[in-house]
């Protein structure tokens, strides 16, 4: 049985709705659909053609003679007959004039490009001369992020300013990604999140169990493909696998500074940022500085299931693969809450629209992030700049109320330290839980106090209203 059959379609609703809009438009439309691969373009491609029916080709690194050949077969099922040529984008022009509103979807498009490059160009020629006065709906998809920002897309590219529509897909926040972990107790989920990540290829994983160790159990037996999966992305996706592997390792370890984290992986830190901006663009890392100021820069995963295997598997990969995953489930459990701590600061941040909606933080997330300064941090700023500011300390663990408040204490003298106080000024404590609050959140001496687990319901609610 495939995935599909397995693991219903979740989430996506904005970029189904998107792809929807497209279909019905009168006239031409041209959607470009791109993202790291896993990250769910094929499925969400396969579910619009439920919906809408018409063409759809997978592309593979081969000659453009067998490409166009490939192409022209899949077209003869649609059609019920032989395209009377063999070249793509004449054959385009056929279903367009004999079908009238029809949808072509061609995956892996960049590897068309590869065996013929001129096809931009032709393609371009064919929708400034004729597509473009058709009902045909083109849909170009594939995995070469790059590819399609700059030599597809770029300013200076043939196909630029011809698409009516855009769409960047890259991994799920946690509000959208736990209907994979709904079986689970949400403590799990987000403890989950933090392994897997938000792209959908990992999450399946996790489809219908009911903990934390049912996941890692599957996802750590010898021969799983995650144990593969992030060394295998990076061999694929980059010239010097090794070097960019170097330098996640040593921020997993806890080096987040750029000069630090590139000289312990051996490379030359005056050309760390350009391993840093592949990184980022590939939705593994982010490069962020202390909110309102430009300097003093510190790395952060942005894909999880990337810092947990830099952190977990890739050091422990040879007990795996001698079957002594028992001894590394151990371990990871025992030090999961620690990790978990770093994911869950991301999580809270990712939600802020939605505790703006809830009450839970008041000032409306205009900008956010993490600022610190001369060894003092505060671990997420909300800003309304000319309104108000929100301070925010975040905590995994599970605390009273008076805990709470207590930690609330020293925020409003870091805050008047940071520059960002604007003139009204809140400050907030998020917990993993906040025994005996019956509610979300509450507001107790002039502070916030959000029991993030309570509330998860209720953000989970927002945000597929929100989508």
């Amino acid at each position: 049985m495939s995935y599909d059959n397995l693991v219903p379609f979740i989430d996506r609703d904005v970029e189904l709705s998107i792809l929807l809009k497209e279909y019905e438009r009168r006239g031409f439309s041209f959607v470009t659909v791109y993202g790291r691969r896993r990250v769910g373009k094929t499925r969400l491609l396969k579910e619009f053609l439920r919906r809408s029916g018409g063409v759809y080709y997978v592309a593979a690194e081969l000659s453009y003679p067998i490409i166009a050949e490939e192409f022209a077969r899949v077209v003869t099922d649609y059609l019920g007959r032989a395209p009377h040529s063999r070249d793509i984008v004449d054959v385009l022009r056929e279903v367009a004039e004999e079908v009238g509103k029809a949808v072509v979807i061609i995956d892996e498009f960049q590897y068309i490009v590869e065996a013929d490059p001129s096809l931009p160009s032709r393609l371009q020629r064919a929708i400034d001369t004729h597509l473009s006065s058709t009902e045909l709906k083109l849909f170009l998809s594939g995995s070469a992020i790059s590819f399609f920002e700059t030599e597809l897309l770029g300013y200076r590219a043939p196909l630029h300013g011809r698409r009516t529509a855009n769409i960047r897909l890259r991994p799920m926040r946690f509000l959208n990604a736990a209907d994979f972990l709904k079986r689970m107790p949400p403590e799990d989920a987000i403890r989950t999140y933090s392994v897997l990540g938000g792209t959908p290829a990992y999450l399946r994983w996790a489809y219908g169990k009911g903990s934390l160790r049912e996941v890692l159990e599957e996802v750590l037996a010898p021969g799983h493909p995650l144990i593969e999966e992030a060394e295998s992305l990076l061999r694929q996706e980059l010239r010097e696998p090794r070097r960019y592997m170097a330098l996640l390792r040593s921020v997993a370890e806890g080096r987040p500074s750029p000069y630090e984290a590139a000289t312990a992986a051996g490379i030359d830190p005056r050309a760390v940022h350009r391993y840093l901006e592949v990184l980022q663009n590939l939705d593994i890392i982010a490069l962020r500085r202390p909110l309102g100021f430009r300097r003093g820069a510190r790395i952060y995963f942005t894909d999880q299931y990337f810092r947990f295997w830099f952190r977990y598997v890739q050091p422990m990969r040879h007990l795996i693969e001698v079957g002594r995953t028992d001894d590394v489930i151990k371990h990871i459990l025992r030090t999961i809450d620690t990790h978990t701590s770093a994911a869950f600061e991301t999580v809270v941040e990712e939600s802020l629209p939605e505790l703006h909606a809830l009450g839970a933080i008041p000032t409306r997330p205009i900008q956010h992030g993490p600022w610190w300064h001369k060894g003092e941090e505060i671990d997420l700023v909300v800003r309304d700049p000319g309104n108000s500011a929100t301070f925010i300390e975040v905590k995994w663990a599970s605390l009273d109320l008076s805990e709470a408040i207590r930690e609330s204490r020293h925020l409003a003298d870091k805050a008047r330290r940071t520059g960002l106080q604007e003139r009204t000024n809140h400050y907030v404590v998020v917990a993993k839980e906040v025994r005996g609050l019956r509610e979300p959140y509450t507001v107790e001496g002039g502070v916030r106090v959000v029991d993030f687990l309570n509330a998860m319901p209720k953000l989970r609610e927002l945000a597929h209203h929100r989508a």
